[in-house]
């Protein structure tokens, strides 16, 4: 038997098709798991360690005075003590939700699209820097991911196949679990059943047993997020007010494209392009061959367009309330429209080159992630705290981006300079507005910010440097200030 006879009798045996695919899940997952196992966090992440160490009352407090919504915090925070309150917890909850994400690929998802289009969506999800840079973090972007998915999926089979209860069911669920992640996942819901309807409509198929059931889901989902909508409507509100830091449109688009495309921590324009070939050599099959999801692949792209240029439009004449990660949640869609393009090739020597170039960006984002999760700069200074910080110490914080440090080391009160207390999760502190408020400390005071700054930039004292340790792309530096003039 030829090779090529070999390769399609074992790719036509559904019991094959199915080792296959959860074999490259399983390499994947495990490739995955390490990033998992640190404490390393940067910024927003320590953000969420933050949130998730309050009650749930004090999270939605928290949240509605910020600019997320409360489900993902939720359920980080049942994973940080499910793993005996370590940081690591709310790694796994994000893992755990691209397993999820990988079982809607191997089973239901294949079941509707067959075993090429699957063994694709999951190869290139291993592959795709947004999966890379969210894959294991402690934020809501995977979690966004995969319940909005779940919409799409269900929302496909609403307007296709015949009504069944259970999945409206599933797509009511899912698409309350999407609003209440994310608001601009929401808003990407929104789209699904705005199409979702037209589809209904023009199919005419079960026409009004599927109106009803429509109308009924989308009352629904609107009165789960009615409670909400008003902390979303202040949210905006607030972010106008205290936000005046001005961009153009092209830098939103730029964050866009390395969201998708590139490492976050080392945004590169070929990765970019490379992704972009791909794209393109896509949709030049699709319509080549004349797919028959080129209608799908179509509301992919007004939506991810509509969506971003609201975004855009909104952060440019009112206030910054966009990045690219926002819409991340649509990145499955993007690989569907690849593997539907991907899936009209006759010539099968065009994948190895069409994986090589998605490999490659690949291959350096995860480098990046080992490199920045197995970074041995909280350990320099929490090394340095435990040897030199003393109870009645305090510890001020110069920068917005530097105070999530607090969250590895809060036996010490500690002073946040330039955040308001309104939103503010981190425990054991306040926020540093007045000379004055160091006076009730008994010890020293110890000041940390960025290594090109000292604290003669906002506080008129005497200091000393008294260490300084390197974390991702950051070189911090410890004062012990004194003489506060």
């Amino acid at each position: 038997m030829k090779l090529n006879e070999k390769i399609d009798s074992i790719l036509k045996d559904e019991k094959k098709q199915n080792i296959i695919l959860w074999i490259c899940i399983a390499v994947i997952m495990l490739l995955w798991l390490p990033l998992a196992l640190t404490k390393n966090l940067a910024y927003d992440q320590g953000y969420t360690i933050a949130m998730v160490r309050h009650s749930f009352g004090d999270i939605i407090r928290l949240c509605s005075n910020d600019v997320h919504s409360p489900l993902y915090y939720f359920i980080a925070k049942i994973f940080y003590h499910l793993f005996f309150n370590h940081i690591f917890g709310t790694k796994i909850c994000s893992l755990f939700f691209c397993g999820i994400y990988f079982w809607l690929l191997a089973i239901p998802f294949k079941k509707e699209f067959g075993f090429k289009m699957s063994l694709i969506m999951i190869l290139l999800s291993g592959l795709l820097p947004t999966f890379l840079t969210h894959n294991t973090e402690p934020r809501m972007y995977i979690m966004s991911i995969v319940s909005f998915s779940a919409v799409c999926f269900l929302g496909y089979k609403l307007a296709k196949d015949k009504f069944k209860v259970i999945n409206a069911v599933f797509f009511f669920v899912a698409s309350a679990f999407s609003t209440y992640i994310h608001t601009y996942t929401m808003l990407c819901t929104v789209f699904v059943y705005v199409f979702l309807l037209i589809a209904v409509i023009v199919r005419k198929e079960e026409l009004k047993k599927k109106l009803i059931w429509y109308f009924i889901n989308a009352l629904a989902v609107s009165l789960c997020y009615l409670p909400w909508l008003f902390s979303l409507v202040s949210q905006f509100g607030k972010k106008a007010e205290g936000v005046n830091t001005e961009y153009d449109s092209m830098y939103f688009v730029k964050d866009i494209l390395y969201e998708f495309f590139s490492s976050i921590t080392y945004p590169k324009n070929w990765q970019v392009w490379l992704w972009l070939g791909i794209i393109f050599i896509s949709l030049v099959f699709l319509l080549v061959y004349k797919s028959k999801y080129i209608k799908y692949v179509s509301l992919t792209f007004i939506m991810f367009f509509a969506v971003s240029f609201i975004g855009i439009f909104l952060s440019v004449k009112n206030s910054p309330c966009f990045l690219g990660r926002y819409v991340s949640c649509i990145a499955p869609l993007i690989l569907f429209a690849i593997a539907a393009g991907l899936n009209e090739i006759k010539m099968n020597i065009l994948y190895p080159f069409i994986f090589l170039m998605a490999f490659i960006p690949g291959a350096l984002v995860y480098r990046d992630r080992v490199r920045y999760e197995y970074e041995k700069g909280i350990d320099d200074y929490l090394a340095y705290a435990e040897s030199n910080f003393k109870p009645d110490d305090a510890i001020l914080y110069a920068d917005l981006h530097n105070n999530y440090l607090s969250v590895y080391y809060d036996e010490n009160y500690s002073f946040i300079y330039a955040f308001e207390d309104d939103f503010n999760p981190f425990e054991n502190d306040e926020t540093f507005t007045a000379k004055e408020q160091l006076d009730k400390i008994a010890g020293d005071v110890y000041l940390i910010c960025f290594d090109n700054k000292n604290p003669g930039w906002f506080l008129e004292c005497d200091y000393d440097k008294v260490y300084g340790f390197h974390f991702l792309y950051y070189d911090f530096s410890i004062y012990r200030i004194y003489n506060v003039k």
